[in-house]
């Protein structure tokens, strides 16, 4: 019985990292399109300076 608990426990183990490596992936690719928007908001108001620095 010890041998199937343990078994058990390493795929809890597993299920667990994995959930948490997921957990990971979604927070980085949050964090990218935080970033993503962030330099699109700045390279438009570098395009607008340099628009009025033209006329």
């Amino acid at each position: 019985m010890i041998e199937n608990e343990d078994i058990y426990n390493k795929m809890v183990s597993a299920e667990n990292l994995n959930d948490a490596h997921f957990k990971v992936i979604i927070d980085n690719q949050n964090l990218i399109l935080k970033n993503q928007g962030i330099l699109s908001k700045q390279l438009t108001e570098i395009n607008e300076k340099l628009d009025k620095l033209l006329e």
